[in-house]
Protein backbone atom coordinates (compact mmCIF):
# COMPACT_ATOMS: atom_id res chain seq x y z
CA UNK A 1 0.00 0.00 0.00
CA UNK A 2 2.80 2.39 0.95
CA UNK A 3 4.73 1.58 -2.22
CA UNK A 4 1.65 2.24 -4.39
CA UNK A 5 1.09 5.62 -2.75
CA UNK A 6 4.75 6.46 -3.14
CA UNK A 7 4.70 5.53 -6.82
CA UNK A 8 1.50 7.53 -7.29
CA UNK A 9 2.98 10.62 -5.61
CA UNK A 10 6.15 10.28 -7.64
CA UNK A 11 4.15 10.01 -10.86
CA UNK A 12 2.16 13.14 -9.92
CA UNK A 13 5.39 15.06 -9.23
CA UNK A 14 6.86 13.97 -12.56
CA UNK A 15 3.71 15.07 -14.40
CA UNK A 16 3.80 18.41 -12.58
CA UNK A 17 7.46 18.90 -13.50
CA UNK A 18 6.75 18.02 -17.13
CA UNK A 19 3.80 20.41 -17.18
CA UNK A 20 5.98 23.18 -15.76
CA UNK A 21 8.61 22.61 -18.43
CA UNK A 22 5.94 22.63 -21.15
CA UNK A 23 4.51 25.91 -19.85
CA UNK A 24 7.99 27.46 -19.81
CA UNK A 25 8.46 26.55 -23.45
CA UNK A 26 5.26 28.41 -24.39
CA UNK A 27 6.37 31.67 -22.75
CA UNK A 28 7.60 34.48 -24.95
CA UNK A 29 10.96 36.05 -24.10
CA UNK A 30 9.52 39.11 -22.34
CA UNK A 31 7.11 36.90 -20.33
CA UNK A 32 9.94 34.65 -19.26
CA UNK A 33 11.98 37.65 -18.07
CA UNK A 34 9.02 39.20 -16.21
CA UNK A 35 8.11 35.97 -14.41
CA UNK A 36 11.75 35.29 -13.52
CA UNK A 37 12.00 38.77 -11.99
CA UNK A 38 8.77 38.17 -10.05
CA UNK A 39 10.06 34.85 -8.73
CA UNK A 40 13.37 36.46 -7.77
CA UNK A 41 11.52 39.16 -5.81
CA UNK A 42 9.40 36.51 -4.07
CA UNK A 43 12.55 34.56 -3.24
CA UNK A 44 14.09 37.69 -1.69
CA UNK A 45 10.96 38.30 0.40
CA UNK A 46 10.86 34.67 1.53
CA UNK A 47 14.54 34.83 2.49
CA UNK A 48 13.87 37.87 4.66
CA UNK A 49 10.96 36.06 6.32
CA UNK A 50 13.17 33.05 7.00
CA UNK A 51 15.77 35.35 8.57
CA UNK A 52 13.14 36.97 10.81
CA UNK A 53 11.88 33.55 11.91
CA UNK A 54 15.43 32.40 12.63
CA UNK A 55 15.94 35.51 14.74
CA UNK A 56 12.80 34.83 16.78
CA UNK A 57 13.68 31.15 17.24
CA UNK A 58 17.09 32.14 18.63
CA UNK A 59 15.54 34.82 20.84
CA UNK A 60 13.13 32.28 22.39
CA UNK A 61 15.87 29.60 22.55
CA UNK A 62 13.52 27.14 20.86
CA UNK A 63 16.45 25.39 19.16
CA UNK A 64 17.84 24.44 22.59
CA UNK A 65 14.52 22.92 23.68
CA UNK A 66 14.49 20.94 20.43
CA UNK A 67 17.85 19.41 21.35
CA UNK A 68 20.24 21.49 19.22
CA UNK A 69 23.32 22.94 20.91
CA UNK A 70 23.46 26.00 18.63
CA UNK A 71 21.55 27.89 15.98
CA UNK A 72 24.09 26.68 13.44
CA UNK A 73 23.24 23.05 14.25
CA UNK A 74 19.52 23.81 13.97
CA UNK A 75 19.74 25.68 10.67
CA UNK A 76 22.03 23.10 9.03
CA UNK A 77 20.61 19.88 10.46
CA UNK A 78 16.91 20.73 10.84
CA UNK A 79 16.35 23.31 8.08
CA UNK A 80 18.87 21.67 5.76
CA UNK A 81 20.96 24.68 4.74
CA UNK A 82 24.60 24.31 3.67
CA UNK A 83 27.15 25.64 6.19
CA UNK A 84 27.87 28.93 4.41
CA UNK A 85 24.19 29.64 3.70
CA UNK A 86 23.30 28.87 7.31
CA UNK A 87 25.93 31.26 8.69
CA UNK A 88 24.80 34.05 6.36
CA UNK A 89 21.22 33.75 7.56
CA UNK A 90 22.14 33.49 11.25
CA UNK A 91 24.49 36.49 11.10
CA UNK A 92 21.92 38.52 9.17
CA UNK A 93 19.21 37.55 11.66
CA UNK A 94 21.33 38.84 14.53
CA UNK A 95 22.15 42.04 12.68
CA UNK A 96 18.49 42.75 11.85
CA UNK A 97 17.42 41.99 15.42
CA UNK A 98 19.82 44.66 16.65
CA UNK A 99 19.26 47.08 13.77
CA UNK A 100 15.79 46.54 12.20
CA UNK A 101 16.44 49.23 9.59
CA UNK A 102 18.80 46.81 7.82
CA UNK A 103 15.81 44.78 6.69
CA UNK A 104 14.77 47.54 4.28
CA UNK A 105 18.34 47.75 2.94
CA UNK A 106 18.35 44.03 2.23
CA UNK A 107 14.88 44.22 0.68
CA UNK A 108 15.89 46.96 -1.79
CA UNK A 109 19.19 45.11 -2.38
CA UNK A 110 21.40 48.04 -1.43
CA UNK A 111 22.91 45.59 1.08
CA UNK A 112 23.35 41.96 0.12
CA UNK A 113 22.77 39.17 2.61
CA UNK A 114 26.43 38.16 2.35
CA UNK A 115 27.71 41.68 3.06
CA UNK A 116 25.43 42.04 6.11
CA UNK A 117 26.69 38.69 7.42
CA UNK A 118 30.29 39.77 6.77
CA UNK A 119 29.75 43.03 8.65
CA UNK A 120 28.07 41.32 11.59
CA UNK A 121 30.97 38.88 11.90
CA UNK A 122 33.52 41.70 11.55
CA UNK A 123 31.83 43.83 14.24
CA UNK A 124 31.67 40.87 16.63
CA UNK A 125 35.38 40.14 16.20
CA UNK A 126 36.22 43.83 16.53
CA UNK A 127 34.41 44.02 19.88
CA UNK A 128 36.11 40.84 21.08
CA UNK A 129 39.51 42.15 20.06
CA UNK A 130 39.15 45.62 21.60
CA UNK A 131 37.07 44.57 24.60
CA UNK A 132 34.81 47.56 23.93
CA UNK A 133 31.24 47.80 22.71
CA UNK A 134 30.86 49.42 19.30
CA UNK A 135 28.27 52.19 19.34
CA UNK A 136 25.11 52.05 17.26
CA UNK A 137 26.13 55.18 15.33
CA UNK A 138 29.46 53.55 14.39
CA UNK A 139 27.64 50.45 13.17
CA UNK A 140 25.23 52.61 11.18
CA UNK A 141 28.17 54.40 9.54
CA UNK A 142 29.78 51.08 8.65
CA UNK A 143 26.64 49.67 7.04
CA UNK A 144 26.13 52.93 5.15
CA UNK A 145 29.67 52.64 3.75
CA UNK A 146 28.90 49.11 2.57
CA UNK A 147 25.79 49.96 0.55
CA UNK A 148 25.86 48.79 -3.06
CA UNK A 149 29.24 47.14 -2.53
CA UNK A 150 30.28 43.62 -3.48
CA UNK A 151 31.76 41.18 -0.97
CA UNK A 152 35.28 42.01 -2.23
CA UNK A 153 34.66 45.74 -1.88
CA UNK A 154 33.25 45.17 1.61
CA UNK A 155 36.41 43.26 2.59
CA UNK A 156 38.46 46.30 1.54
CA UNK A 157 36.36 48.52 3.81
CA UNK A 158 36.94 46.16 6.74
CA UNK A 159 40.65 46.09 5.98
CA UNK A 160 40.83 49.91 6.18
CA UNK A 161 39.37 49.79 9.69
CA UNK A 162 41.27 46.82 11.15
CA UNK A 163 43.78 45.14 8.81
CA UNK A 164 45.17 42.74 11.41
CA UNK A 165 41.67 41.63 12.36
CA UNK A 166 40.82 40.95 8.73
CA UNK A 167 43.81 38.67 8.36
CA UNK A 168 42.70 36.72 11.43
CA UNK A 169 39.25 36.16 9.92
CA UNK A 170 40.67 34.27 6.94
CA UNK A 171 40.27 30.97 8.79
CA UNK A 172 38.52 28.15 7.02
CA UNK A 173 37.95 24.47 7.47
CA UNK A 174 36.36 22.23 4.89
CA UNK A 175 35.51 18.55 5.13
CA UNK A 176 37.00 16.93 2.03
CA UNK A 177 36.47 13.27 2.97
CA UNK A 178 35.19 11.16 5.83
CA UNK A 179 38.57 11.28 7.61
CA UNK A 180 40.17 14.43 6.20
CA UNK A 181 39.54 18.16 6.76
CA UNK A 182 41.23 21.01 4.92
CA UNK A 183 42.28 23.77 7.36
CA UNK A 184 43.36 27.28 6.39
CA UNK A 185 44.40 30.08 8.73
CA UNK A 186 46.81 33.02 8.96
CA UNK A 187 49.52 33.46 11.62
CA UNK A 188 51.82 36.38 12.38
CA UNK A 189 55.55 36.47 11.60
CA UNK A 190 56.62 35.75 15.18
CA UNK A 191 54.49 32.61 15.41
CA UNK A 192 55.68 31.39 12.00
CA UNK A 193 59.33 31.93 12.97
CA UNK A 194 58.89 29.97 16.18
CA UNK A 195 57.10 27.18 14.30
CA UNK A 196 60.00 26.89 11.84
CA UNK A 197 62.56 26.83 14.67
CA UNK A 198 60.54 24.21 16.53
CA UNK A 199 60.37 22.02 13.42
CA UNK A 200 64.17 22.28 13.13
CA UNK A 201 64.61 21.26 16.78
CA UNK A 202 62.39 18.24 16.12
CA UNK A 203 64.05 17.37 12.82
CA UNK A 204 65.89 14.41 14.34
CA UNK A 205 62.50 12.75 14.83
CA UNK A 206 61.09 13.69 11.43
CA UNK A 207 63.53 15.46 9.07
CA UNK A 208 60.87 16.19 6.43
CA UNK A 209 57.88 17.01 8.63
CA UNK A 210 54.97 18.55 6.71
CA UNK A 211 52.78 21.36 8.06
CA UNK A 212 49.95 18.87 8.52
CA UNK A 213 52.18 16.50 10.53
CA UNK A 214 53.44 19.41 12.63
CA UNK A 215 49.87 20.59 13.32
CA UNK A 216 48.79 17.07 14.28
CA UNK A 217 51.78 16.62 16.59
CA UNK A 218 51.16 19.93 18.37
CA UNK A 219 47.44 19.24 18.79
CA UNK A 220 48.11 15.76 20.23
CA UNK A 221 50.72 17.17 22.61
CA UNK A 222 48.47 19.99 23.85
CA UNK A 223 45.54 17.59 24.14
CA UNK A 224 47.54 15.21 26.32
CA UNK A 225 48.81 18.08 28.49
CA UNK A 226 45.24 19.37 28.95
CA UNK A 227 44.04 15.91 30.03
CA UNK A 228 46.91 15.54 32.51
CA UNK A 229 46.34 19.07 33.86
CA UNK A 230 42.65 18.36 34.35
CA UNK A 231 43.45 15.09 36.10
CA UNK A 232 45.93 16.82 38.44
CA UNK A 233 43.39 19.54 39.21
CA UNK A 234 40.81 16.89 40.09
CA UNK A 235 43.25 15.14 42.44
CA UNK A 236 44.13 18.48 44.03
CA UNK A 237 40.46 19.25 44.65
CA UNK A 238 39.95 15.78 46.06
CA UNK A 239 42.83 16.28 48.48
CA UNK A 240 41.57 19.68 49.61
CA UNK A 241 37.90 18.87 49.80
CA UNK A 242 37.73 18.72 53.56
CA UNK A 243 34.57 20.41 54.85
CA UNK A 244 33.12 21.22 58.20
CA UNK A 245 30.86 18.81 60.05
CA UNK A 246 27.44 18.59 58.40
CA UNK A 247 28.47 20.53 55.30
CA UNK A 248 28.22 18.72 51.95
CA UNK A 249 31.15 18.88 49.51
CA UNK A 250 30.35 20.05 45.96
CA UNK A 251 33.37 18.19 44.59
CA UNK A 252 32.48 15.13 42.52
CA UNK A 253 34.90 12.22 43.19
CA UNK A 254 37.28 11.53 40.31
CA UNK A 255 36.09 7.93 40.01
CA UNK A 256 32.49 9.04 39.50
CA UNK A 257 33.49 11.80 37.05
CA UNK A 258 35.44 9.30 34.96
CA UNK A 259 32.54 6.83 34.97
CA UNK A 260 30.00 9.46 33.86
CA UNK A 261 32.37 10.90 31.26
CA UNK A 262 32.93 7.49 29.68
CA UNK A 263 29.28 6.46 29.92
CA UNK A 264 28.07 9.67 28.22
CA UNK A 265 30.96 9.55 25.72
CA UNK A 266 31.86 13.19 26.47
CA UNK A 267 28.58 14.31 24.81
CA UNK A 268 25.66 16.46 25.95
CA UNK A 269 22.80 14.23 27.10
CA UNK A 270 19.95 16.73 26.72
CA UNK A 271 16.96 15.02 25.08
CA UNK A 272 13.89 16.71 23.66
CA UNK A 273 10.92 15.02 25.41
CA UNK A 274 8.71 15.14 22.32
CA UNK A 275 11.07 14.10 19.52
CA UNK A 276 13.63 12.24 21.66
CA UNK A 277 16.38 14.07 19.78
CA UNK A 278 19.62 14.08 21.77
CA UNK A 279 21.96 17.11 21.57
CA UNK A 280 25.30 15.18 21.66
CA UNK A 281 27.38 18.37 21.42
CA UNK A 282 30.92 18.16 22.85
CA UNK A 283 31.33 21.94 23.23
CA UNK A 284 31.89 23.20 26.81
CA UNK A 285 30.54 19.96 28.28
CA UNK A 286 29.81 20.15 32.03
CA UNK A 287 28.65 17.81 34.78
CA UNK A 288 25.01 18.30 35.76
CA UNK A 289 22.98 16.88 38.64
CA UNK A 290 19.65 15.45 37.41
CA UNK A 291 18.26 16.05 40.88
CA UNK A 292 19.93 19.42 41.77
CA UNK A 293 22.75 19.41 44.31
CA UNK A 294 21.13 22.31 46.16
CA UNK A 295 18.10 20.08 46.72
CA UNK A 296 20.18 17.26 48.19
CA UNK A 297 21.05 15.68 44.83
CA UNK A 298 23.79 13.07 45.21
CA UNK A 299 27.18 12.76 43.51
CA UNK A 300 26.23 9.40 42.03
CA UNK A 301 26.57 8.18 38.45
CA UNK A 302 22.78 7.72 38.35
CA UNK A 303 22.22 11.36 39.32
CA UNK A 304 24.91 12.84 37.08
CA UNK A 305 25.00 13.50 33.35
CA UNK A 306 26.90 15.65 30.89
CA UNK A 307 25.33 18.76 29.38
CA UNK A 308 26.83 21.28 26.97
CA UNK A 309 27.18 24.82 28.30
CA UNK A 310 24.09 26.05 26.45
CA UNK A 311 21.78 23.31 27.75
CA UNK A 312 23.22 23.55 31.26
CA UNK A 313 22.44 27.27 31.32
CA UNK A 314 19.01 26.62 29.80
CA UNK A 315 18.20 24.24 32.66
CA UNK A 316 19.55 26.68 35.26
Amino acid sequence: MFDNNFDSNKETENKSASLSVNILKTLQNHQLIEQTRALSKNEQELTLQVIEFISEIELRKIHLHLGFASMFDFVTKDLGYEDASAMRRIQAARAIREMPELKEKIADRSLSLTVVAQAQNFLRKQEQSSGQKISRSEKTDLYRSLENKSTREAEKEFFKIAPELCLQTKERQKQISENLTEVKFVVDTETMTKAKELKLLMSHQNPSMTQAEFYKLMVNKLFQEAIEKKSMASKSKQGNSGVGVGKRARYIPAKIRKLVWQRDQACCQFVNPDTQKKCQSKYQVQFDHVHPFRHQGEHSAENLRLLCGMHNRLRG
